[in-house]
């Protein structure tokens, strides 16, 4: 993963009198590689050079096939705490993702939803052991109900966690993809107005937004058209969320499917234009790699011909 050769290419790209620059130091990978171990992954990222390392308080620390590595902070035992922070040294910079998967925090449910509020509570306690800088989070519909009937007590949720990421020391950046338009996702970062919570903008959520949806039917979603919405669409979100966004996930989209978490070169994201907005932001947050594949290529997904074909 040549991120030196993926910034270069693009800062040449760019116009000469953009004020800020999005450096390497910006640009960093998640351990979410399946079938390797917490500390196989964590040695990889290190070594490709990466300056910073998203890692999933979720799931187990040793290899399981087909799973990403992450840990429950609550069931590690002193030695594994130890060891994984000696692991991570050396690392400048580290972000985490917090659970989502199983977890229904929105729930109406109250049972439920307390059991996975307490999950993401301990999730953000070892992000803060592991010294994370940044912690994503995914809102989700909640079980039996809607946007309307959830919103008061998401908000207040949210809240909360913000102010134990501030005594932390730590940022929520909440997730694109919920709630399903552009402008009720920015209306909930408005709304929650918490000095410690923000965005996480992934590229390949886009799809997602009822807006997008209406602009471009299925069958039209590889063409100039489609492509252009598609990437409009996650300018107009950078845009309006202004300094609230804090972090982005970064990848490429198959232009025929609109799958995401390719390799980049393999798809349509328009960087050129993301990295020019950015520039113009003064944008100073971290752009995290989910390149998703085979692992026993994951090191190359990302190189120098990826690269240019993703700015060409």
């Amino acid at each position: 993963m040549q991120r030196r050769t993926f910034l270069r290419t693009l800062a040449a790209a760019l116009p000469a009198a953009a004020r800020a620059r999005v450096k390497p130091s910006q640009i960093g990978a998640n351990t979410a590689i399946k079938g390797y171990s917490f500390f196989d992954a964590v040695d990889l990222l290190k070594r490709i050079g990466f300056p910073i390392i998203e890692i999933h308080p979720m799931g187990k620390p040793g290899p399981t096939p087909g799973e990403y590595p992450g840990f429950e902070f609550d069931r590690l035992s002193p030695e594994q705490k130890t060891s994984m922070k000696a692991a991570l040294k050396g690392v400048p910079h580290i972000t985490a993702h917090l659970p989502y998967t199983g977890h229904d925090y929105f729930a109406k449910d109250e049972a439920v939803a307390e059991a996975a509020v307490k999950a993401v509570d301990i999730a953000l306690e070892g992000s803060a052991y592991f010294g994370a800088e940044v912690c994503v989070l995914h809102p989700k519909a909640g079980g039996g109900q809607t946007l309307e009937t959830q919103w008061l007590a998401m908000i207040k949720r949210i809240r909360r966690w913000g102010d134990l990421a501030q005594r932390h020391k730590i940022r929520i950046a909440l997730e694109t993809g919920y709630p399903a338009s552009i402008k009720e996702y920015v209306r909930l970062i408005r709304e929650v107005d918490h000095p410690a919570v923000g965005a996480t903008i992934d590229v390949g959520h886009q799809s997602k937004y009822a807006e997008l949806a209406a602009k471009v039917r299925p069958e039209d979603r590889a063409t100039p058209a489609g492509i252009r919405a598609y990437n409009d669409t996650t300018l107009a979100i950078t845009e309006a969320l202004g300094p609230k966004a804090f972090h982005f996930h970064i990848h490429d989209i198959e232009p025929a499917t609109w799958a995401e978490h390719k390799p980049l070169g393999l798809g349509f994201v328009d960087y050129h234009r993301l990295f020019a907005l950015l520039n113009k932001m003064n944008y100073t947050g971290y752009l995290i790699f989910e390149v998703g594949g085979e692992p026993d290529k994951m090191e190359g997904y990302s190189g120098p011909r990826n690269s240019d074909q993703a700015i060409s």
